[in-house]
């Protein structure tokens, strides 16, 4: 790159010298627009009969139609009528303007600037004097060429000069004459552009190849070792950092799924031993009495369900954790959801007593409905189950900044604080009695993260617990109203 860089100017020379017009090609063809230019000008002036102003629409038109700037001169130099509309610029002139600066390339009005009054310019006298005089210069450096036409003419009984110019840029022409001290000074550069670039190549390339060889170390066994080392230059040090991090978040997810095959495994122990045993008696000598049969099977039906539902939750849960691909969302309302589950709890006689108040405003939540059901369901079991037969649980749905959220909040004794930071761990469980499989506040959390949101819990000393799910926004709703939902009403 460093070296087709270097080579540019050269090669863009090179192929001007293709494309644009000589410079005999230039002036030939400035020289017949200009003539062109004269004789309409003149054909003008002779036939004119509508006054000065007849005649300067007429030198517009031949100025427009010719791309040339045509006046008409009398003896003193004075100018009767100009005709000057000088065409706009071409690709080719805009092009040129990259070679010379915000002023742009010079012009025929740029020229007029700095050229002598009329009254002393040479190719008039000549015109007064010989009657006609054509000729072509380049100024500006050789960066313009000018071409003029002047043709002496009878107007209104006295004797004038009609004056005839053309100009032609030549900005690439004056850059095609440099171009062999161009071309000396890209050799030179040349030189040092490929130095360059071979130092670039092994700064970059040697280090890349070395964290290449790093990285493919790994693949047998990824996690092992200490970490990639992270050199210079920055930015390689950069992407070796990156991988130190994704080898971290691998580790630490391994570290999960290890700790969390070991609890399952823990977790199917029990019921496992239950069936066993249970199947040994059974297939012993002599049958067992009537009464030790139905021990046995009410045994196994309860390690059935215990596995069945301990399958299931970790199905279910290994889906929320992946972010429940390839389903569903629709937008629902978040409050009349809520309600719906509590009007069931208040139904279950395992809650009779226990007080519930919702406090909803109509928000909606663009979810999966049965998952998100779920989630909401297993933090009120986790309330109810902490608030007692006696104490209440007060769920709160609401918008706020960012989206909406659902308090769910109890009366119970709280939760110790050596406690809170594994409240979401699977398996944990510090429900009364022991009760529950220690996964339904796991599976809620990874649900409601796969829905984009988030759940947090804080539980002040003695004075309960509040979860509280927030979710990314859909819509919110305009009103609020507050309902108990009580046991005997």
């Amino acid at each position: 790159m460093i070296l087709t860089v270097v080579a540019a100017p050269v090669v863009a020379i090179a192929f001007t010298s293709l494309v644009i017009d000589s410079s005999d090609d230039a002036t030939r063809r400035a020289q017949r627009w200009a003539l062109r230019g004269a004789e309409a000008a003149q054909a003008a002036v002779e036939t004119d009969a509508g006054g000065d102003l007849a005649l300067r629409e007429a030198l517009e038109g031949v100025s427009l139609r010719n791309g040339v700037r045509v006046r008409v001169i009398d003896g003193d130099g004075r100018v009767i009528a100009d005709g000057n509309r000088e065409p706009a610029a071409s690709l080719r002139d805009r092009i040129g303007e990259l070679f010379w600066g915000p002023a742009g390339p010079p012009t025929l009005r740029a020229y007029e600037e700095t050229a002598p009054p009329l009254a002393e310019r040479a190719e008039i006298r000549r015109a007064f004097a010989e009657g006609r005089d054509e000729a072509c210069e380049r100024v500006f450096g050789g960066s313009l060429l000018v071409c003029h036409v002047a043709v002496r003419t009878p107007w209104r009984g006295g004797t004038f000069v009609v004056l005839s110019q053309k100009s032609v840029r030549l900005a690439f022409l004056a850059l095609y004459d440099v171009r062999y001290p161009v071309l000396k000074l890209t050799l030179g550069m040349l030189l040092v552009g490929f130095l360059l670039a071979t130092w670039l190549i092994r700064r970059m390339l040697a280090p890349i190849q070395e964290l290449r060889e790093q990285v493919l170390s790994r693949r047998r066994a990824p996690l092992s070792g200490d970490a990639i080392p992270v050199g210079a230059p920055v930015e390689i040090a950069e992407l070796a950092g990156a991988f130190n991090t994704l080898l971290a978040a691998i580790a630490e997810r391994t570290r999960q799924n290890h700790a969390f095959m070991t609890d399952l495994v823990h977790e199917l122990k029990s019921p496992v031993a239950v069936v066993l045993t249970a199947a040994e008696v059974m297939s012993g000598e002599g049958a067992p009495s009537a009464a030790r049969a139905e021990r046995l099977g009410r045994a196994l039906l309860t390690s059935g369900r215990r596995l069945d539902m301990l399958v299931t939750q970790f199905l279910d849960l290994a889906r929320a954790e992946a972010g429940l691909p390839d389903e569903e969302r629709a937008e629902i309302d978040a409050a009349e959801l809520v309600r719906g589950l509590v009007d069931a709890m208040r139904a279950d006689e395992r809650h009779a007593g226990l007080r519930f108040e919702v406090d909803a405003v109509p928000v909606k939540v663009l979810v999966i409905s049965d998952r998100i059901e779920v989630a909401i369901r297993n933090v009120l079991d986790n309330a109810a189950s902490f608030a007692g037969r006696e104490g209440a649980v007060l769920i709160r749905v609401s918008a706020i900044e960012g989206g909406s959220a659902i308090e769910v909040s109890d009366t119970g004794p709280g939760i110790a604080p050596e406690n809170l930071p594994r409240v979401f761990d699977r398996f944990f469980t510090d429900r009364p009695g022991g009760k529950g499989t220690g996964l339904g506040l796991a599976l809620a959390k990874a649900i409601v993260e796969a829905h984009g949101g988030s759940i947090a819990v804080v539980s002040p000393p003695g004075q309960g617990a509040t979860f509280t799910l927030r979710f990314p926004p859909v819509s919110h709703g305009l009103h609020s109203e507050t309902i108990d939902v009580s046991p005997g009403e």
